[in-house]
């Protein structure tokens, strides 16, 4: 029984990463091909994982080892319009050495219905999101399995 429970519980941690960081490395694909491509610059990092606040810091020190911060950036609604949106990644580099500097130019892709809804294009994002989704493909072939 209680090998059950623990292959259902790995069953569900793989769900839940497909879904979170799946929908955003599909969003994120799906709008650089057909979606409004534009170029913004990164603001500032978020303070920490569920702080609202903005550090111009890429990095922060959290339980005594260095962290890399999310990046909080700011995007023209289209070439042509003056008006712009900031958004917030929601994922951070993989390491800090590979982290984006304050002002840096990064692609932004958004869809053109929705574009408070946006994604930065950058290979350092997306390599992290397909390192954890094969790491959720492993949770769900151990709770498959039964192997470990």
């Amino acid at each position: 029984m209680l090998k059950f429970i623990v292959r259902l519980l790995l069953a569900g941690v793989a769900a839940f990463i497909f879904f979170t960081f799946g929908t955003s490395l599909f969003n994120t694909v799906r709008y650089r091909l057909s979606g409004t491509v534009v170029e913004g610059r990164v603001t500032g990092f978020l303070a920490g994982r569920n702080t609202p606040s903005v550090q111009t810091e890429s990095t922060g020190v959290r339980k005594g080892k260095r962290r890399a911060r999310r990046p909080v950036y700011r995007y023209p609604v289209s070439e042509a319009s003056a008006d712009s949106l900031t958004g917030r990644s929601n994922l951070a580099t993989l390491f800090s050495f590979t982290q984006f500097d304050l002002n840096e130019r990064v692609t932004i892709v958004f869809s053109p219905a929705k574009p408070e809804d946006s994604y930065i294009f950058s290979g350092q994002l997306l390599f992290t999101n397909l390192l954890v989704l094969l790491f959720g493909a492993f949770m769900f072939y151990m709770a498959w399995s039964g192997r470990g």
